[in-house]
């Protein structure tokens, strides 16, 4: 009995770690896309002024 609430427990860790990477690689993700769009807009941007 014990060892499968052993099991349990560390399979509810693993998925508690892996949850919060797969987030913290969503969050990053976005952050860089917003970025890299912002950047490309200004650029747009720039580019239309000189015009």
């Amino acid at each position: 009995m014990a060892a499968i609430l052993g099991s349990i427990v560390s399979n509810l860790i693993e998925m508690v770690i892996l949850g919060a990477v797969a987030v913290a690689g969503i969050i990053c993700g976005r952050k860089f896309r917003d970025k890299k769009d912002a950047e490309k807009a200004a650029k747009a941007a720039s580019a239309e002024q000189k015009q």
